[in-house]
């Protein structure tokens, strides 16, 4: 019976939990990791209830094994989901940071900010709320970053400056998955002017995500790497970066990311803020 135990522990965690990764963007290393500590803990809680009573059937032990490992995976991703580390930006002369922990999806040079678009795929779809202004200048980049369940979820400013734009655009809520998702899911786009240049930051909701919060609005001040406001769950945040002068472009698509601490791009000194 302590074979069947673990055993079942560690097949339902192995298989659950990798299924689950590939629906939330996470790592297949870490589901497996994660499974196998899962499956181990919720094996010995099972031995232990089953040495303690008496004539307990096996189907009730395996069903309490899938709740026990429902139950902790979820805690896991409300503990890591909820967390919101102090952070100090390592560095904030002439640089561009991450707004957003996650994995960098794409970096595009888009020529005619009228057609600034985000792209899932194959498909590009138009963000209007920037490109029917003339904020952010003649061409620009894209960068877009992938945030998983794991990920914190507290996005932070990339630049230093003045909220001259915060638009939220109310969507019909699908899963980032899908190619119309930038175009249907609720966003909340932010311009910041640092005297200098102009960024864009756009906030992407998840499917059954309905609620994006804002700590910043229009005429605010904010400081590089200050808290700009966080999305419930899985979802997605681009930057819209103005082509600088002897800008570098620090990020690739598979890069790893981190809010206020990474940096994404570099400029010329004669932009200091």
């Amino acid at each position: 019976m302590t074979a069947v135990i673990f055993i079942s522990s560690l097949v339902i965690a192995l298989v659950l939990l990798p299924l689950w990764a590939w629906k939330w963007n996470v790592k297949i290393k870490t589901a497996i990791w994660g499974g196998i500590i899962i499956g181990i803990v919720t094996g010995l809680i099972v031995y232990w209830i089953n040495t303690a009573a008496v004539d307990v059937h096996v189907a009730f032990l395996i069903l309490f094994e899938l709740a026990l490992i429902i139950i902790f995976t979820l805690l896991i991703i409300l503990t890591r989901f909820y967390r919101d580390p102090e952070r100090t930006p390592p560095e904030t002369e002439n640089v561009i940071l991450s707004p957003a922990d996650g994995t960098v999806v794409y970096v595009n040079r888009i020529e005619n900010p009228s057609l600034l678009v985000s792209t899932k795929g194959n498909k590009k779809y138009k963000l209007e709320e920037i490109a029917s202004t003339d904020m952010l200048g003649n061409a620009v980049y894209l960068v877009g970053i992938d945030m998983n369940v794991l990920n914190v979820h507290v996005n932070r400013s990339p630049v230093g400056g003045k909220v001259v734009l915060c638009k939220r655009t109310r969507g019909s809520f699908i899963s980032l998955r899908r190619q119309e998702s930038e175009i249907t899911n609720e966003r909340v786009t932010t311009v910041i002017d640092n005297q200098k240049f102009k960024i864009g930051v756009i906030q992407i909701s998840s499917r059954l995500v309905r609620r994006i919060q804002s700590y910043i609005g229009e005429g605010d001040d904010t400081e590089i790497g200050q808290r700009l406001g966080a999305i419930v769950f899985g979802s997605q945040v681009d930057v819209v970066v103005p082509p600088l002068e002897d800008l570098s472009i620090e990020v690739k698509r598979g890069d790893e990311v981190q809010a206020g601490v990474s940096v994404i791009a570099r400029f010329e000194k004669k932009y200091k803020e």
